[in-house]
């Protein structure tokens, strides 16, 4: 078995595989989670995490709970795929991650966009590089964000309005968050493609817990894979599992 742990800013999820299976996950506020109670054997836990505060902390507990060290990835460390950029410190885990499970499950050029807390846009090569992105708020921190700062403007629930042009408030709110990052993806994935001849043909691959309610409306996308992020932590525990045997 093989536990697979993406620490993000607002969530901590594990999934825990068999093979390429999952066959259980459990989803907690990072700050608010339980290690699960696990009967089988773990071979190995990699984690990805966005929060350095927190680490020392899960790696500590971890241990104690499974007898296992983890295997926190980062830039500087992930197997498989080759960060060409010169300040790897500075890359999310997340995002190399995201990164490793589309070029190796999709193959490349591949672009990836994750709605997380914030939304990310990734570009891996066809020869398996990591080449960097773009990073904006999320579709939730920019709802958040609305009620916080403007008076008038109540806290609202994320879905696709009836019309773009918005009859009143809350529908005008839900048309900016969902057809404007709607507009945003499109407009994103077109400068992509059009900075370079060899990323025209790029597959875009969409992941994050919103991914399926924006990507129905943006076309440009060509897969949602919303366990993007489990499934690169499981190659990654693979990899590591082998070089120990």
């Amino acid at each position: 078995m093989i536990l697979a742990i993406d620490v993000g800013n607002t969530n901590i999820v594990f999934g825990l595989y068999r093979g390429k299976k999952l066959i259980k996950q459990w989803r907690f506020c990072v700050f608010d989670y339980k290690l699960p109670q696990i009967k089988f054997e773990i071979l190995a836990i990699i984690v990805s995490s966005v929060v350095p505060s927190f680490n020392f902390r899960l790696k500590k507990e971890l241990k104690k709970q499974y007898g296992k060290t983890a295997y926190f990835v980062s830039a500087e460390n992930i197997p498989g795929i080759k960060v060409a950029l010169k300040n790897k410190k500075e890359i999310g885990a997340d995002r190399v991650v995201d990164a490793l499970a589309a070029y190796t499950l999709y193959k490349g050029p591949v672009i990836i966009v994750d709605f997380g807390t914030a939304t990310t846009f990734d570009l891996v090569s066809a020869q398996g590089e990591y080449l960097g992105g773009a990073i904006a708020p999320g579709v939730n921190l920019a709802r958040d964000a609305l009620y916080e700062h403007a008076a008038k403007l109540p806290k609202i629930k994320i879905k696709a309005p009836k019309q773009v042009i918005g009859k009143d408030t809350v529908s005008a709110m839900q048309s900016g968050l969902v057809f404007g990052y709607v507009a945003m993806v499109e407009g994103m994935i077109g400068k992509f493609k059009a900075q370079s001849a060899k990323f025209k043909t790029a597959k875009v691959i969409a992941t994050g817990g919103l991914a399926p309610l924006i990507c129905k409306y943006a076309k440009v996308v060509d897969t949602i894979d919303t366990e993007l992020t489990l499934k690169g932590l499981r190659l990654i525990g693979e990899e590591n599992v082998r070089r120990v045997k």
